[in-house]
């Protein structure tokens, strides 16, 4: 069974950390938007992957928009980035590649 991506790492790894960010401050606005107005908000991620070259790297296009309800209406907000990262033999995705085997023991 083919090893799974950490998700919390690796969204803390998009943009150099930038997205786990921007992600954190989009929700606190749409959730206190939300309260204050009595009107549902959105916040949505978007993920593209795709293949760099002939290599085992992929490049992440991420957008992070939002939408926050306002007295008067909403107010919304996208941005998006890439970075690239590594499809490890394990079939993880890491922002560096993990393609090496242990070198040392651990002992005791």
């Amino acid at each position: 069974m083919p090893k799974t991506t950490d998700a919390t790492v690796f969204i803390s790894e998009l943009s150099g950390g930038n997205l786990a960010n921007q992600l954190g401050a989009a929700i606190s606005a749409v959730a206190q938007g939300a309260v204050a107005n009595n009107k549902k908000g959105k916040v949505t991620l978007t993920l593209d992957i795709s293949k760099i070259g002939d290599s085992t790297q992929v490049e992440i296009s991420h957008t992070l928009a939002f939408v926050e309800p306002t007295t008067k209406g909403k107010r919304s907000e996208d941005t998006t980035s890439k970075t690239p990262m590594h499809l490890n033999a394990g079939g993880d995705v890491t922002l560096f590649a993990n393609h090496t085997s242990q070198l040392f023991n651990e002992h005791a």
